[in-house]
Order: structure tokens, then C-alpha cells, then sequence
């Protein structure tokens, strides 16, 4: 891996964090796949939706079951259209007061220009996400993954169609990684499961969803280097990480951050919805027991959505200066 030293604090988001804008959390993104027509006209599909409400568990055992070509590529095709209608319901979003999701986009940005890099240290921003929000809205862009065509970054895109798709390298891909991550400042952007709209270096639609990411990850050799970035900055050491949306559902990702709680002195901060019970809860009966130590890593909990952190009226909140003076303070 490349040598380089990273910010003290760094972001991490998931699907929770676009849900702020419009998005779809997954028990959305199943009814999006559940309710398209070829689903609802194809019943081995729609049977096995209706007995697991998970659409990553679904699309896996789609995939790599005794299940027919056809079956399978229905599955792909209506999974592209629910990351489409993702992209439609969050694409039109601006900040005013009068929006649905009124976050005031200018304090979202102060918070993330707390993770900034400085010089030769790197800031580092990793998502979980798929959609390409972050794209539209702020222009980021992943080293090594080619680039979408230039409207979309600046907000002229407005349909996201499959001849706008890019395919991600094979060859040389970790050094062309290697190369755009040290010319690049500021803000890094990380997708670390692949995004909509980039398909595999195999030709085939790059969607890293399943219950066997790992295995995907592996097979994309950018999106390995991607993973093996994101334990090189928690292995640097007394890292403070801000998760926004994450629902602690992947045991890979799981299980980075119980090794750099345990091995690493990760500091771990949560802007989420949901109560700190409720996480609790998952660990100890949701098959994630094995990321209890999470828990120890523990320093601040924020049970707020963002608009509540940063409102339409500008506002710099308590909530907001909490955040900041969390992750600005020596420990």
C-alpha cells in the first residue's frame, strides 16, 4: 500500500446519510425492487422478497443459487432500476427552506471541511453508499474510478442512463489509484462498496451488494485497494471516526472498526436516528454479536436527524457545536 498519513478524524456514511435528502433506507430500497413489475410478474422472485425482507440477502441468493438466467438477469435489471429511482428521488434536491428535507447544505459542508486534508496529510471521506449524490451535489470524485461525464459533476445531468456508465480498471488500477490519490487535496471520497453507474472490470454491472461483499471486493481490484486503504487509516492508530447513516448491518466493515477499537484506539462517534439501545440490541440478537467491542469505542452519540444538526435557518446549533468540539478536542 501507498505510504501516507492521514487526518486525525475521518467520515464514514451509509445509507442513512442520503435518506436525509430524499434517499431510501433498505427496507425502501426492497419495497423499490418488490413492487417493479417483472418481480411482481415472476413468482420465484417475488416469493422469495416476500419470505426476506432484505434485498441484499435476496439479490445474493439470486445470484449465486440454482436459480435460471432469466431469473437472474431480472433480478439485475430491476436492482439497477431501484439505484435509478434513488438517483431520481435525490437528484433535484436543493437546499431551501421550503424543501421536504430542508438541511442546510453550507453547515453539512462546514462539518465535513473538519475532515479535510492539510498539506501532505490526507483527509479521507468513506462511504458505503451506492448512489451518486455526493457526486452531483459537491463534485467528488473516487481516485482511480474513471470519471462520469463532466454535467454530471456540475449539476447539468439530469437523466443518469446506462450509456453514461463507466467501466472500472483492471489493469493498473491500483496504480492509477495510487497516483490520483497523492495528487489529490482537500477531501478524498472513497466509495467503498462501488457505486451505481461504474461497471466491473469484467463487463459486467459492478453493484457490490449481497451478503457476500467480501467476495466481491476481492474479485475488484479497485475496490480492494479501496478496503485495504480504509484498514490502513484506522491501523494508523487514535483515529476518530464520524459515522452518519450507518446501520452496523455489513460484518466486514464490522469488524475493521472492532480491530482498530481493540487494537488501535479507534474513538468511535454515531450521527444517527435511531436510539443507542436499539444498536445495542442488534449486536446482542442480530447476529452482529461478534461487534459488541463497537460499543467500547464509543465516545459520542448524536440521536439526531441532520436537519436537526444543520436547519433551514442557518442556524449553528448546540447539536452542531457538540459534533465539532468532539472531534477538534485532545483525548
Amino acid at each position: 500500500m501507498i505510504e501516507f498519513k492521514s487526518k486525525n478524524s475521518i467520515l464514514l456514511t451509509g445509507a442513512g446519510f442520503t435518506k436525509n435528502f430524499g434517499g431510501f433506507l433498505g427496507s425502501e430500497m426492497w419495497a423499490q425492487i418488490f413492487n417493479d413489475i417483472e418481480i411482481q410478474n415472476n413468482n420465484n422472485l417475488r416469493g422469495l422478497l416476500q419470505e426476506d425482507y432484505d434485498f441484499e440477502s435476496v439479490y445474493s441468493t439470486v445470484m449465486t443459487g440454482k436459480f435460471s438466467e432469466e431469473d437472474k438477469n431480472v433480478m439485475k435489471r430491476v436492482v439497477e432500476r431501484a439505484y435509478k429511482n434513488l438517483d431520481d428521488a435525490t437528484k433535484d434536491w436543493v437546499f431551501n427552506t421550503d424543501s421536504p428535507h430542508p438541511v442546510n447544505w453550507y453547515g453539512w459542508n462546514k462539518l465535513t471541511n473538519l475532515f479535510a486534508g492539510e498539506g501532505d496529510t490526507k483527509g479521507l471521506f468513506f462511504t458505503l453508499n451506492q448512489d451518486i449524490f455526493i457526486e452531483r451535489k459537491n463534485g467528488h470524485r473516487s481516485p482511480g474510478a474513471p470519471f462520469f461525464a463532466q454535467e454530471l459533476y456540475n449539476g447539468h445531468c439530469r437523466d443518469f442512463t446506462p450509456d453514461k456508465f463507466v467501466t472500472l480498471p483492471r489493469e493498473d488500477a491500483v496504480i492509477k489509484a495510487e497516483q490520483a490519490f497523492k495528487d489529490h487535496a482537500g477531501l478524498t471520497y472513497i466509495k467503498l462498496h462501488g457505486s451505481y453507474g461504474w461497471r466491473s472490470s469484467d463487463g459486467s454491472n459492478q453493484m457490490v451488494i449481497g451478503k457476500n461483499k467480501s467476495e466481491l471486493i476481492e474479485k475488484e481490484p479497485l475496490l480492494k485497494w479501496y478496503s485495504e486503504l480504509f484498514q490502513q487509516v484506522i491501523k494508523e492508530g487514535g483515529k476518530k471516526i464520524l459515522i452518519v447513516g450507518y446501520g452496523f448491518g455489513d460484518q466486514h466493515i464490522n469488524q475493521v472498526l472492532v480491530d482498530g477499537v481493540n487494537n488501535h484506539d479507534l474513538k468511535i462517534y454515531i450521527i444517527s436516528t435511531k436510539p443507542p439501545s436499539e444498536l445495542k440490541n442488534l449486536f446482542d440478537r442480530g447476529g452482529h454479536y461478534y461487534a459488541r467491542d463497537i460499543l467500547k469505542g464509543l465516545r459520542g452519540y448524536f440521536p439526531y436527524q441532520l436537519k436537526e444538526i444543520f436547519p433551514g435557518n442557518q442556524d449553528e446549533t448546540v447539536h452542531f457545536n457538540k459534533i465539532r468540539e468532539a472531534l477538534q478536542r485532545a483525548d
